[in-house]
Protein backbone atom coordinates (compact mmCIF):
# COMPACT_ATOMS: atom_id res chain seq x y z
CA UNK A 1 0.00 0.00 0.00
CA UNK A 2 1.26 3.44 -0.93
CA UNK A 3 1.67 6.08 1.75
CA UNK A 4 0.38 9.62 1.16
CA UNK A 5 4.00 10.84 0.92
CA UNK A 6 4.81 8.26 -1.74
CA UNK A 7 1.66 9.08 -3.72
CA UNK A 8 2.45 12.79 -3.64
CA UNK A 9 6.07 12.14 -4.59
CA UNK A 10 4.95 10.07 -7.58
CA UNK A 11 2.82 12.98 -8.80
CA UNK A 12 5.62 15.50 -8.25
CA UNK A 13 8.21 13.34 -10.00
CA UNK A 14 5.88 12.72 -12.95
CA UNK A 15 5.29 16.46 -13.30
CA UNK A 16 9.03 17.23 -13.13
CA UNK A 17 9.73 14.72 -15.91
CA UNK A 18 6.81 15.91 -18.06
CA UNK A 19 7.97 19.52 -17.80
CA UNK A 20 11.54 18.41 -18.61
CA UNK A 21 12.94 19.65 -15.30
CA UNK A 22 14.12 16.14 -14.38
CA UNK A 23 15.45 13.32 -16.51
CA UNK A 24 13.58 10.04 -16.05
CA UNK A 25 16.66 8.33 -14.60
CA UNK A 26 17.18 11.16 -12.09
CA UNK A 27 13.53 11.06 -11.08
CA UNK A 28 13.92 7.43 -10.08
CA UNK A 29 17.25 8.12 -8.42
CA UNK A 30 15.94 10.97 -6.26
CA UNK A 31 12.41 9.67 -5.60
CA UNK A 32 13.15 8.45 -2.06
CA UNK A 33 14.99 11.65 -1.16
CA UNK A 34 12.03 13.73 -2.31
CA UNK A 35 9.57 11.55 -0.38
CA UNK A 36 11.57 11.75 2.85
CA UNK A 37 12.45 15.43 2.53
CA UNK A 38 16.19 14.78 2.42
CA UNK A 39 16.79 16.21 -1.05
CA UNK A 40 19.50 18.86 -0.70
CA UNK A 41 19.53 22.12 -2.67
CA UNK A 42 22.57 20.95 -4.60
CA UNK A 43 20.73 17.73 -5.57
CA UNK A 44 17.87 19.79 -7.01
CA UNK A 45 20.29 22.05 -8.84
CA UNK A 46 22.26 19.17 -10.34
CA UNK A 47 19.15 17.29 -11.48
CA UNK A 48 17.57 20.37 -13.07
CA UNK A 49 20.81 21.51 -14.72
CA UNK A 50 21.29 18.04 -16.24
CA UNK A 51 17.76 18.03 -17.63
CA UNK A 52 18.05 21.55 -19.04
CA UNK A 53 21.43 20.77 -20.58
CA UNK A 54 20.12 17.60 -22.21
CA UNK A 55 17.10 19.52 -23.50
CA UNK A 56 19.32 22.24 -24.95
CA UNK A 57 21.50 19.73 -26.80
CA UNK A 58 18.44 18.05 -28.33
CA UNK A 59 17.09 21.36 -29.64
CA UNK A 60 20.12 22.04 -31.86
Amino acid sequence: MTTPSEALTDRIVLHLVETKLFLQEDAQKYRDKIATGTMKPEDWLLAIEKALQKGATHEH
